[in-house]
């Protein structure tokens, strides 16, 4: 079921005459409904807290929608409240279905410092504000809007369009994507996905987009658990043996001095040579050593790695993220661990990376172990049929911004349709400059948000690139 071919250039033929042209004064705009519509998703969506569950509230809305056009959707709970909805519009079956897949789950807020409402979609000063703006709501009210378009137009297809709305990505895809590849494979099952991940970016203004990405290469995500152990007891009576938490903070001491290889990925090199054109010259110059398979100084190296989001390009990273002890102040904890989080370069193992950590650490009474298997997948293979397509899209809409293939630095749902060889894009969804990145307001930061003005142009382009691959 899952064995894929590759996208033959036949697929080129799908390209409308005005792209086939190149000419962007041609494009078709968008249609006010369809963006009107996206807009109403997204603030209904936002405007339920899924940041502990409860996707299935925030689907209700979506399947009225689609029964309002004649589609009948499956909402499949994998627990109480977990809701994952999919929907499918039936092609002429000459080519495999395309899927639309984007979460509907979001992070936390708690203890962030909010200056509106998280969970309302707040409009002021040219933002649209609320948790899931980004991530990844705006992407599943975008690919809803598209979907119900050709739903009531009755578009003639050539492949089947799925729309999947899933649960649980910000914890593991657990309760989304990875328990519908497992349990319902029929109903996802696709030649090609467009999910999040594209990340392109915008000029330090904010008025221009100066890259289209397309997503073909992650990093894992894969948690360890630090822990020291003891016999546990009164505080007021500690002794060696039971004072354990010191030897795990020591631990925790040497994880953050731990640096592994910087060292540049052959499909990340396009997306980092791009980058250290925009970087401080001094970042630039470390760049250019690696480029040239030069090794770093220890200077080099702090140079690089103070600035995070290439650093994170260019080597696996561990961060400490929780800490568990003792239920009561007046108690010695018998278990005092820690939860390292570490994202994994895709030329490195999980396990390695244990390994490496366990010998940082050097203390025999603080164990390190997996914490659970989050999965990882091969990159999806380039493919210069779609491609061209893809380019072909971005220039119609974003004259003069090149495609690049990105390399994230997170992970997303597109791992499990990997694994099963259907060929996952991260395609382009909210741009934001690199400043919104590191302040924290694109994702999983307090203020989350998007600017106005490219809210429509996103709708655009989307709508355009599946049109043109499913039609």
């Amino acid at each position: 079921m899952y064995v894929r071919a590759m996208l033959s250039s036949t697929l080129l033929l799908a390209l409308p005459l005005a792209l086939a042209a190149g000419s962007a004064s041609t494009a078709t705009p968008v249609p006010a409904r369809v963006v009107e519509e996206a807009r109403n998703i997204l603030d209904q969506m936002v405007s339920t807290d899924t940041s502990h569950g409860h996707e299935t509230d925030a689907l209700g809305p979506v399947v009225e929608r689609l029964r309002a056009v004649g589609v009948n959707p499956q909402v499949l709970e994998s627990a109480p409240g977990r809701g994952n909805l999919v929907a499918r519009l039936r092609g002429d079956g000459t080519k495999k279905p395309l899927l639309l897949l984007a979460h509907v789950d979001v992070v936390p807020v708690e203890g962030q410092p909010w200056t509106v409402p998280a969970f309302k979609s707040t409009e002021k000063d040219g933002w649209i504000y609320g948790r899931g703006i980004n991530d990844d709501k705006g992407q599943a009210a975008i690919f809803t809007a598209v979907f119900l378009e050709l739903a009531r137009e009755k578009a003639k297809l050539h492949r089947d369009v799925i729309l999947a709305l899933t649960s649980g990505e910000e914890t593991g895809g657990h309760a989304g994507a990875e328990w519908l590849v497992k349990n319902h494979p029929e109903l996802v099952d696709a030649e090609l996905a467009f999910n999040e991940g594209g990340m392109s970016r915008l000029s330090a203004d904010g008025d221009k987009v100066e890259y289209v990405g397309l997503g073909v290469a992650e990093k894992t995500f894969q948690s360890f658990f630090l822990t020291a152990k003891g016999p546990g007891g009164h505080s007021s009576m500690p002794s060696p043996k039971s004072d354990i938490v010191p030897h795990l903070a020591k631990a925790l001491i040497k994880v953050g001095e731990l640096r592994f290889p910087a060292h540049v990925l052959p499909t990340a090199r396009e997306h980092l040579e791009l980058l250290a054109r925009a970087a401080r010259p001094e970042v630039n110059a470390v760049m250019k050593k690696l480029f040239a398979g030069k090794p770093l100084t220890p200077a080099e190296d702090d140079t690089l790695a103070a600035d995070a989001p290439r650093n994170s390009l260019l080597r696996t990273t561990c961060v400490t993220t929780m800490l568990q002890g003792s239920p009561q102040d007046n108690v010695l904890p018998t278990s005092a661990v820690a939860t390292v989080n570490c994202r994994v370069m895709p030329d490195e193992t999980p396990a390695g990376t244990r390994d490496r950590l366990a010998a940082a650490v050097g203390d025999p009474s603080v164990t390190v172990e997996l914490a659970g298997d989050f999965g990882s997948a091969p990159e999806t293979p380039r493919d210069d049929a779609f491609d061209a397509i893809y380019r072909q899209v971005a220039s119609h809409h974003f004259p003069g911004a090149p495609v690049i293939h990105p390399f994230a630095a997170g992970a997303s749902d597109s791992r499990f349709l990997r694994m099963k060889g259907i060929r996952a894009y991260g395609v382009l969804s909210s741009p934001a400059t690199e400043e919104e990145g590191l302040t924290g307001h694109t994702a999983h930061g307090p203020d989350e948000r998007r600017q106005v003005k490219w809210f429509a142009p996103n709708v655009a382009f989307l709508r355009e690139l599946t049109r043109v691959v499913a039609m």
